[in-house]
């Protein structure tokens, strides 16, 4: 399981002053909150997973969730494709659907607690709400969609080489050609150049049979670069523990009980074809 916690105690790049007391990093509205979320269960095969949400040392906004005037929410993005859909939960364990065809890339995740109701009035104290000497006695207004606390933005990291590949066209190579390398300015990523007609016949529906051989021999090719150019564990010397995907890759390699990459006699294509085994066809199939 994996968590993740903010507190008033952490810094923040941003200073904000809303209308209201918010529980974020950086932000003194209470002074003894905590808001953490954990990642209870991953499932890979849904493409889902579940986070749990849990709020301490906030008593307005336990109080607020607890009379059902404040929902659990969580926002899916990614910046690339201009994705972005909010999920909303009336529990503290909500689970999050992660569909990468639409996705194109790892999300990111924001967790917040959202006040749900119609507008409305509260006079705040220092004791009862748990919130900073500064707000006692105030007055606030909470409009619904008022956001009272803020996770840090979680990455979900891919786990699989097809969650890795950058797919972009190259008029320099030869029909039916591809070359794979490496790209790591914003996290690490395999960029896959091919051949114009190549892309477009893998981004075609109703190609599943031959798309597949193919995407093994990327996968292949992708496997053989790792081998070749990141078998080094060393972050100082940008080695594979250098980067949250290749660690998150390793760990679903472990899970799957391969070999990793960095081992003696690893054979890119036996493993490759362990993850995207080719689909013989029976000679039924074939008649």
């Amino acid at each position: 399981m994996y968590s993740f916690s903010i507190s008033a105690e952490k810094s923040s790049n941003a200073i904000r002053t809303p209308a209201f007391p918010v529980l974020e990093s950086g932000n003194v509205s209470f002074p003894n909150g905590r808001y953490i979320v954990d990642i209870v269960e991953i499932n890979r095969e849904a493409s889902s997973l579940t986070i749990r949400h849990k709020i301490e040392g906030a008593p307005l906004i336990s109080r607020l969730l607890r009379k059902e005037q404040a929902v659990y929410t969580c926002t899916v993005s990614t910046p690339k494709s201009s994705y972005r859909e909010t999920y909303i939960s009336k529990t503290e364990e909500q689970c999050i659907q992660l569909n990468y065809g639409d996705l194109g890339e790892p999300p990111l995740l924001t967790p917040m607690i959202v006040f749900s109701v119609s507008d409305s009035n509260y006079k705040l104290d220092l004791k009862k709400d748990g919130v900073n000497e500064i707000w006692h006695n105030q007055r606030i207004t909470l409009k619904k969609g008022s956001r009272l606390a803020r996770a840090v933005v979680i990455r979900f990291l891919s786990s699989s080489v097809l969650q890795l590949l950058t797919l972009v066209a190259d008029e320099d190579l030869d029909v039916g050609v591809f070359r794979v390398g490496a790209e790591v300015e914003d996290g690490f990523r395999f960029r896959v150049r091919l051949a114009p007609e190549l892309l477009r016949f893998l981004q075609k529906d109703g190609t599943d049979g031959i798309r597949k051989h193919i995407l093994t021999n990327i996968v292949t090719a992708c496997l053989a670069l790792l081998q070749r150019e990141f078998a080094g564990d060393s972050e100082e010397d940008g080695g594979w523990r250098s980067y949250p995907d290749l660690k998150a890759l390793s760990d679903y390699f472990k899970e799957k009980n391969l070999p990793h990459w960095s081992d003696e006699g690893f054979h890119p294509e036996e493993v490759a074809t362990k993850l995207y085994p080719h689909h013989i066809p029976s000679i039924s199939e074939d008649e």
